[in-house]
């Protein structure tokens, strides 16, 4: 397993973006990790999803283009409070040693300036004006710029008759800045709408946060599942570091949070000399382990996962039934990595339908990894596009064709439109989300209607930090 992991790492190092804002007076090579972003569990910078079929995401020239539709990400971040508390404490703990730190850990003493200098900043979007570097190319707020321009150059002949338009977010005050800045990256020529979804269980379905609704839901239903994984990865990089520091007495928990730092840091400075402290082996061990508890707690593993994410999944089903109808051929939504990761398990791209192995790292069988469906900035669109007097359907996650595998017959491996609806009714069949999550206890909403009633009730919840 160990050769595996290894061999895992060049071919991700390959595939990873490659882009370098390095200067030979001394500034930073800031590509040189983003061979990790991959590793990084879903906090660090956006990539591409690293294995691709080679299938162009630009719709096949004999095609027309439908409609389009868009779940994405918040952009890169700062952490939530809790974890970035654990990694406060665990800096400090390090910073208070008594002796000079040696190893990996030196550059600690070494002028080094800890990436948390104002907690006011935690789960905050990261933006030029609190990045620690002013070219730090990683900030949330130019993924989100450099999102839309993408989109205008692949989409933009959708907007020729519609410069009016809503753009849908939830009310978390990341998601929401990250739609602004993607909304105002468009440029002058458009009024965009900031629709803005409350979060609240009040909500009940009519949300782009179905799991905050659900009451029955519960994050550690499959616990005891995921607590069976072998955390002597993290053992092993406590151990290692404490024995280049005699008296330092890092935790396996502390271990975890390592990690957390390197992602975190690069999210704001554009880079972390904490990702040098791990091993390719053990970047392999902590990623499985991400992609193992969010498999149980919001993906495949977990059956209400997919009842929550059948919501969204039913509304862009509906939004594609009633495309010739619609004036508005471009639907974009933000939310957050956990409820896209439920929308991606309802519709089905990631699940083969074998429960992910507790005791071992399946190489060569393993299609689910979290981070490359939803690192920060993540963007899942769905493409209906007509060729030749006929219909397609087709998903770009990461700006990668993902083939429904039964159904990819169609041009550039889409789904054809009927035999897509029947797969869809298949997935969504025995779905109730209303009677799982027992909604009318907390809520009179029992469907999602702001796709279609925007423009009447003009949603704009207050902002929240979630």
């Amino acid at each position: 397993m160990l050769l595996a992991s290894l061999l895992l790492v060049p071919f991700l190092a390959e595939a990873a973006p490659i882009s370098s804002i390095a200067d030979p007076i001394g500034f930073p090579d800031y590509a040189s990790h983003e061979h990790l972003f991959p590793y990084m569990g879903g906090s660090g910078p956006h990539f591409s999803y690293p294995l691709s079929y080679g299938i162009p995401k630009e719709v096949p020239e004999q095609c027309t283009m439908k409609q389009i539709q868009l779940m994405a990400r918040h952009g890169e971040r700062y952490p939530t409070l809790k974890t970035g508390t654990k990694i406060m404490d665990v800096y400090k703990k390090i910073s208070k040693f008594s002796s000079k730190l040696n190893g990996s850990l030196s550059f600690i003493d070494e002028d080094y300036e800890f990436f948390i200098q104002d907690t006011n900043n935690y789960e905050e979007l990261t933006t030029f004006e609190n990045s620690l570097d002013p070219i730090n190319p990683y900030t949330g707020m130019q993924d989100a710029q450099t999102h839309a321009k993408e989109f205008l150059y692949q989409y933009g002949d959708m907007l020729e008759n519609s410069t009016s338009f809503p753009i849908f977010t939830s009310n978390s005050k990341r998601v929401h800045d990250t739609a602004n800045y993607f909304a105002k990256s468009l440029g002058d020529k458009y009024n965009v709408s900031l629709q803005i979804i409350d979060e609240d269980e009040s909500s009940g379905a009519n949300t782009l946060t179905t799991a905050e609704s659900c009451s029955t839901y519960n994050k550690t239903a499959n616990a005891g599942i995921t607590g069976q994984y072998s955390e002597d990865y993290l053992k092993t990089i406590a151990k290692r570091l404490n024995a280049e520091n005699k008296g330092l007495n890092l935790t396996s928990s502390d271990a975890t949070y390592l990690f957390g730092w390197c992602a975190f840091e690069t999210n704001v400075k554009g880079y972390s000399d904490m990702c040098d402290v791990f091993t390719p082996e053990e970047f392999a061990y902590y990623a499985y382990e991400d992609d193992l508890t969010n498999y149980y707690a919001y993906g495949p593993g977990y059956d209400l996962a997919k009842v929550v994410g059948s919501v969204n999944f039913n509304a862009s089903v509906e939004l594609l039934k009633q495309s010739e109808d619609l004036d508005l051929k471009v639907w974009l939504s933000f939310t957050h990595d956990n409820n896209i990761v439920a929308y991606l398990a309802s519709v089905g791209l990631f699940d083969d339908n074998q429960p992910l192995p507790v005791d071992h790292v399946p190489i060569r069988n393993h299609i689910y990894h979290k981070s490359w469906m939803v690192p920060q900035g993540a963007r899942v669109y769905t493409q209906l596009y007509e060729c030749s007097n006929s219909t397609y359907v087709r998903y770009v996650v990461n700006d990668v064709v993902i083939p429904i595998e039964k159904c990819s017959d169609g041009p550039g491996m889409s789904c054809e439109f009927s035999k897509f609806l029947e797969y869809a009714e298949d997935r969504l069949d025995g779905m109730n989300y209303v009677d799982s999550c027992d909604i009318t206890s907390t809520s009179n909403q029992t469907s999602l209607t702001f796709y279609w009633d925007y423009e009447s009730k003009n949603y704009n919840a207050s902002l929240i930090q979630s």
